[in-house]
This record gives structure tokens, C-alpha cells and sequence, in this order.
């Protein structure tokens, strides 16, 4: 009866472990051989004469050391997947063990302990194998937003956390025993730590996943712009070729209308050929910084033909900040500028962006054609201009992402109007 009960416990933890491997990693045991000597082991662990608390204990060391040896990986990696995979069962596993204890503390005292150890051990299965569920059914439908899911759980943990530190500081004032009363000081101490510990994890996690969502969008608004900067530059290339290969027919025909002194026919015609060049060179608009280049040129391909663009101080510059911090700077300028442009249709609007380059320091001075004057009801409390738009969540927070960019970097960044233009000046450090 023993070694049934002790193959029944093997079986049923083996398989919280794989669930679990499977819930935090993403990872299957494909060498199985290994858990067939598992049962051998239960069965010898049966005969051994230790207790029963011992033989539990051995159980669960074996099913630990075949998962250990069954997974694929790095030492190190490995390690630190079944220490988390231990908390995780250990915390579950605490909250049936008690129940189970007392619920068959009338069974036979040879079997007691095994009977209940195994029905934590399937209470805690039946515990994360509904957490799984819940894990694919979000995956699948994504209509739980996850974030809020998490603060909300870590939420409750903090306050179930107070709550015990609560009631153990009330249970300190009736212990008759002085070494009771600083194991419980010694407790609470621990469990003050926890919630700070937790606090600033919390804290840390949110700074990380706005990190993340920051870099995700700047990688997919660097691709689309790459795609846009090789179409344009392919097209350039083109224009120019077929523009080439007529420069000699061109040259040869100035040359005879020279020799005849028509020299307005001369004029004329090179300022066609001029004004054909010019047009192949507007195709593509250039700073003198790729990445600005690149997301410069992709947002203004969005504009009407009849939109100026004028582009002062090009000039070769090479930033001392970071690219995403770059991306997010100039991304967010120029589609304020698209945006205002074409959503207000604005007729004969202007775009002018000034470059002015110092040693240490480089000054964009980018003004566009303005739609309104923004009044003072219309500024935040950022001193920044507020979105008209209706999503406030997700609109109006650009500028504030520029400033804070740019601050973070050591720069500066101000913003003014005059007449019907919005300017925004910045400076950035340079190497």
C-alpha cells in the first residue's frame, strides 16, 4: 500500500512539474526515458527505513533531479528554472497542506501522512493546471488587459502581506515566551522587507515595460521608414540614370543653339534641364543623419505635393545620445507636422527646418505652417499645447515625449509661435 501511495505521489508531482515548466517557460521535457526510473526509485525509497516525512522528502528530490537532467540547456539556466518552479509549488502546495492534514487525520496513522501528501500534491496539480487554462484562454483572446491584471494581482499579494504583518504584530502581545517574541519581530522585520522589495519591484517592472513598448514601436516605425528610404532611393537612382543618359544630347544641343547666338532659347532650356534635376533631387530630402533621414522622409511622403520644404545647414552629424531616444525625438516632430498639415488641409503650407552645428552641440530649429493660433486654454500643465484629438489616452503625449527625451539627453527643447508658423527649437549633444 506504502509504494502505491509513494508511485502515486511521484506520478502526480512529476506532472506538476512539467505543467508548470510548461506555464513559466514554455518548455516540454522531450527526454522522457529518465522519468521511468523514477518509478523504480519510488519503489526503492518504499523500502528504505526512514519515516514517512523522509520518504516524501526523497520523492520530491528525485522527481527534481530526473526533471533537473531531463531538460535541455545550459547548467545555470536549468538551475534557476527549477528554483523558481520550487517557490511556485511550494507557495501552492502550502495552501492545501493543512486542510489535508486535518481533513484525514482519522485515517489509519501508517498511511495518514502519504494519503495527504498526496492529496496536496493533487489539489496543487488540479491549482495550476486551471492557472494554465487561464494563461491560454487570455493568449487566445486577448481581452484581458495584462498589465492591470498583474498590478491588481501583486496588489492583493501586498495587501495579504500587510494583513499577516497585521495580525502576527497583535499575536507578539499575547506570547508568554521572550523567544517567541523575537522569532515573531525577526518575522515581521523579514516581512517589511518583502513589501518594499515588492514595491520597487513593481515600480522597476512598469519603468521596463514602458522601456519596451517604447522600443517596440520605434523598431517597427524604423522598418516601415527603411522600406519607405530604399523605395524612394531605388526611384532617385533611376531618375537619375535615365536623366544621365540624356545630358549628352542635352550638351550637344546647347552647344548648336549657342553657336547660333540664341542665347534665351539657351536659358530657357537649361532651366528646364535644372528644374528636371531639382525635382529628381526633391524625391529625397536629406539632414545629414541617416536615422533623421530615414523617419524624416517617411513621414513626408504622406504630404501633398504642393506642400515647401526647405531644408538649411545640411550637415554630416553624428548624435551622443541614443538611437531610440533619436527615433522618438524626430518621429514624433514630423508626424505632429503630418497631422497638422493634412488634417487641417492647409493650402500653401511650408515646412523649414534649420540645422546649425557646433562643436559640442547641434541646434533643429523646425517650423511648419500653422492651422490655428494655440491659445493659452490650449496649453497643458506641461506648458505644451494640448491634442484636439478625441483619444486623449493615446493622443497629446508626443511633444512631452520629445522634452523628456531631450532633457534626459542634456538637451534643450522650447517651443513658440509666430503668426500663423509653430517652431520648436532643439539642441542635442554631439560627438
Amino acid at each position: 500500500m506504502e509504494i502505491l501511495l509513494l508511485l502515486g505521489i511521484y506520478c502526480v508531482e512529476l506532472v506538476c512539474y512539467q505543467v508548470v515548466l510548461k506555464i513559466l517557460f514554455q518548455v516540454e521535457v522531450r527526454n522522457r526515458k529518465w522519468m521511468v526510473l523514477g518509478g523504480v526509485l519510488a519503489v526503492v525509497i518504499g523500502k528504505i527505513s526512514v519515516d514517512v516525512a523522509g520518504k516524501n522528502f526523497l520523492i520530491t528530490v528525485s522527481v527534481i533531479f530526473l526533471t533537473f537532467i531531463s531538460l535541455e540547456g545550459g547548467i545555470i539556466e536549468n538551475s534557476v528554472k527549477l528554483i523558481l518552479i520550487i517557490l511556485l509549488l511550494v507557495c501552492v502546495e502550502g495552501i492545501f497542506v493543512y486542510p489535508c492534514e486535518k481533513v484525514f487525520g482519522f485515517l489509519d496513522k501508517s498511511y495518514v501522512e502519504h494519503i495527504s501528501y498526496l492529496v496536496a500534491k493533487c489539489c496543487t496539480l488540479c491549482s495550476i493546471s486551471l492557472i494554465n487554462v487561464i494563461k491560454k484562454k487570455v493568449i487566445q483572446f486577448k481581452k484581458i488587459h495584462i498589465n492591470s491584471f498583474i498590478y491588481f494581482v501583486i496588489g492583493i499579494i501586498i495587501i495579504l502581506m500587510l494583513i499577516c504583518l497585521g495580525i502576527l504584530k497583535q499575536a507578539i502581545l499575547y506570547l508568554p515566551n521572550h523567544r517567541y517574541i523575537i522569532f515573531c519581530n525577526m518575522v515581521t522585520v523579514a516581512i517589511s522587507i518583502s513589501i518594499f522589495l515588492l514595491v520597487i519591484f513593481v515600480v522597476y517592472i512598469k519603468n521596463t515595460n514602458e522601456r519596451m513598448e517604447q522600443l517596440l514601436k520605434t523598431e517597427r516605425l524604423l522598418k516601415e521608414s527603411q522600406v519607405n528610404y530604399y523605395k524612394r532611393s531605388l526611384r532617385k537612382e533611376a531618375d537619375t540614370r535615365k536623366y544621365r543618359h540624356d545630358m549628352i544630347n542635352h550638351l550637344v544641343y546647347l552647344q548648336e543653339i549657342l553657336n547660333k547666338d540664341q542665347t534665351k532659347t539657351a536659358q530657357r532650356y537649361l532651366s528646364n534641364i535644372l528644374g528636371g534635376f531639382k525635382k529628381i533631387q526633391s524625391i529625397y530630402y536629406v539632414t545629414g543623419n541617416e536615422m533623421i533621414d530615414i523617419i524624416m522622409n517617411y513621414y513626408f511622403g504622406m504630404l501633398p505635393k504642393d506642400v515647401e520644404i526647405i531644408i538649411k545647414g545640411r550637415s554630416p552629424i553624428e548624435f551622443d545620445i541614443d538611437e531610440t531616444d533619436i527615433c522618438t525625438i524626430f518621429s514624433n516632430l514630423f508626424q505632429n507636422i503630418i497631422e497638422e498639415i493634412t488634417e487641417n488641409h492647409i493650402k500653401k503650407s511650408k515646412i523649414s527646418i534649420e540645422i546649425h552645428k557646433g562643436r559640442q552641440y547641434v541646434e533643429y530649429r523646425i517650423i511648419n505652417t500653422l492651422s490655428a493660433k494655440i491659445n493659452d486654454n490650449r496649453i497643458n500643465k506641461h506648458g505644451l499645447p494640448k491634442s484636439h484629438k478625441l483619444n486623449k489616452r493615446n493622443h497629446g503625449i508626443g511633444l512631452l515625449n520629445v522634452k523628456t527625451s531631450v532633457e534626459r539627453n542634456y538637451g534643450n527643447f522650447k517651443w513658440y509661435q509666430e503668426e500663423n508658423q509653430f517652431i520648436v527649437c532643439i539642441i542635442l549633444p554631439i560627438k
